[in-house]
């Protein structure tokens, strides 16, 4: 059996563990959530940069891609060749 001793020492252990959980929530709280930024007026001011866009096709010059030919269009399957009407259904 614990002596009374040891049971008050274990207590504010437990006391100090908790009031730390209590302060690193609270602090995340108050950083997190609560606390506001200082807002400016009218929209942020965005710099304005023309970027020419080039795209290079030399890519699609190589013999490989010159190569490969369409896929063949897969007819549907025949009505008569599809499963069951319910497929869910048990089988007799």
């Amino acid at each position: 059996m614990e002596s009374t001793y040891q049971r008050i020492k274990r207590q504010k252990n437990l006391i100090i563990v908790f009031f730390l959980f209590l302060v690193v929530n609270l602090l995340i709280l108050y950083f997190g959530y609560l606390k506001k930024e200082k807002t400016s007026k009218g929209p942020p001011q965005i710099p304005q940069v023309e970027k020419k866009i080039e795209i290079d096709f030399s890519v699609l010059e190589n013999p490989i891609l010159k190569e490969l030919q369409p896929f063949e269009k897969i007819p549907p399957p025949n009505l008569e060749e599809i499963g069951r009407e319910n497929p869910f259904s048990q089988i007799k």
